[in-house]
């Protein structure tokens, strides 16, 4: 424990792991979370990132790369 010589393997616990449950409508394809350019709601340049959690926090770097690319889009319209 180089980086963190204060912390001992006693400190230390293993994590749970849990099923996250998702509901969705009948005839709803399944998503575990939505990223949404809000301007349909009259909210222009609001971008809602709904319900990301795991698996979308281990993919945040492509999450920040859309949603840079949204921002984009947006700035080129006004």
């Amino acid at each position: 424990m180089r980086a963190l010589p204060f912390i001992e393997c006693s400190d230390l616990e293993p994590e749970m792991a849990a099923i996250k449950t998702s509901l969705q409508k009948e005839g709803e394809n399944f998503r575990d979370f939505a990223i949404n350019h809000e301007c349909n709601k009259h909210l222009p340049g609001f971008i809602n990132l709904i319900g990301i959690d795991s698996p979308g926090l281990t993919s945040s770097p492509v999450v920040a790369k859309y949603v840079g690319t949204l921002v984009g889009e947006i700035l080129k319209c006004n």
